[in-house]
This record gives structure tokens, sequence and C-alpha cells, in this order.
């Protein structure tokens, strides 16, 4: 999968601001459009235990858990899946 400039979104690296207003650093995994959202699976860059889920809405970015974490975790699973056949 390739972003807007052709680099590959498995190797992004993206600063975001916290809630808090401080700076971090994320790999971008994947990113997925779904039911009119665009949803990416990021990894702190300092913390590759830390994985996250992340919605935009409205410019900005939202974490997503519960129901809507799996249903999506699903959907990219699945287009990992599709995009390794052939």
């Amino acid at each position: 999968m390739t972003g807007g400039n052709g680099e590959s979104l498995e190797s992004a690296v993206v600063t975001l601001l916290d809630e808090g207003g401080a700076e971090r650093r994320f790999v971008v995994h994947d990113a997925l459009d779904a039911d009119g959202h665009t949803y990416y699976l990021v990894e702190a860059a300092d913390d590759p235990e830390q994985v996250l889920l992340l919605r935009e809405v409205d410019g900005g970015l939202e974490s997503v858990d519960g129901p809507e974490f799996e249903r999506v975790l699903t959907l990219l699973e699945a287009e990992d899946t599709e995009g390794g056949i052939g």
C-alpha cells in the first residue's frame, strides 16, 4: 500500500499530537477506507507494544476501540489476505 507520494505506508513515520499537546511518533502499518472513514493502524515508534487504530474525523484523528476496533481490524486482515493472493 502506498501513500499519495508513492512512499510505502508500511515505512511511513508520522508525528502526531496527543490530547495533552505532546508530540508522539508512530509508524504507519496500514490504512483502510471503510464506512465513509479512513482508518490507520499505527505503532508507537518508541514502544512497539503500543498499537493503535485511528480514525480520521473533522481534520483530526481519534482512537478507535471496542466493537468498531474489532470490525475494522477484521476488514484490515481480510484486505491483507486478499492482497497476498496472486
